[in-house]
């Protein structure tokens, strides 16, 4: 994970990557089904902030991020959050929570799948008794078809991003972004970041959080049965005590 990369990209996170709605109205009925009594959440890549703002209306929200810009984001939307500038794979916390998530495909910026198994540690350690884990991923598949169409252009406000995906080595996928930015009078800047994602086998995925939690629930978004051609794939688990 590379807190210079998304330190540059911070200010156009929410209009180009950023993503609510769907995703949020699920979190919130898992939330709601699996621990009504939830008072406290934690984000692990909490990003700008996108996905606690509408949960601070009811929860005492806490975000983790490696980026220091996407920190400042993040607290200048949710004044009474508590924000933290950590790296995931490192933190800890003297409080528990009783919901952590991990969304937006955060979990694929780590690589190795010992960092897969040392989150859900992490996950696991800083969760009350019964308390609830949700992360999302992006699936081989999906990473797989974005390389076949890659490069994706896509214009936003003023400005052109350039996005371009290739498999750089086993499961492992850089993410070039270009970001044409448009300062004044069609002159653009260029910003451009790359980032890495890896995923990996669900079974090898399932028998790690097995050994740290029940798992509730592996569906799409839409809350629908998994296949071969899944894009994104939800995971909601809850603590063994």
């Amino acid at each position: 994970m590379k807190e210079a990369a998304y330190n540059s990209i911070a200010k156009f996170y929410d209009a180009v990557l950023g993503r609510t709605g769907n995703e949020i109205n699920y979190i919130r009925d898992k939330i709601n089904a699996y621990n009504k009594t939830a008072k406290t959440v934690l984000e692990l890549g909490c990003g700008t902030g996108i996905n606690l703002l509408p949960l601070s209306k009811k929860y005492k929200v806490t975000g983790v991020d490696i980026s220091e810009k996407m920190i400042r984001i993040a607290q200048s939307k949710i004044p009474d959050g508590d924000f933290i500038l950590d790296d995931i794979r490192r933190f800890t916390s003297e409080k528990k929570f009783d919901v952590i998530l991990c969304l937006y495909d955060t979990i694929n910026h780590l690589t190795l799948f010992s960092e897969w198994k040392a989150l859900f540690k992490i996950a696991f350690n800083n969760l009350n008794p019964n308390g609830i884990f949700i992360f999302d991923i992006n699936t081989l598949y999906k990473l797989r078809f974005i390389t076949e169409i890659s490069p994706l252009v896509h214009r936003f406000n003023s400005n052109i991003l350039i996005m371009d995906v290739k498999n750089v080595s086993v499961n492992v996928y850089n993410w070039n972004l270009r970001i044409f930015e448009n300062t004044k009078k069609n002159n653009y800047l260029l910003n451009e970041v790359n980032i890495k994602e890896s995923s990996f086998d669900l079974k090898n995925i399932k028998d790690e959080l097995k050994k740290l939690f029940a798992i509730l629930n592996i569906e799409d978004v839409n809350s629908s049965k998994v296949t071969a051609k899944t894009e994104r794939i939800y995971f909601v688990c809850k603590k063994i005590s």
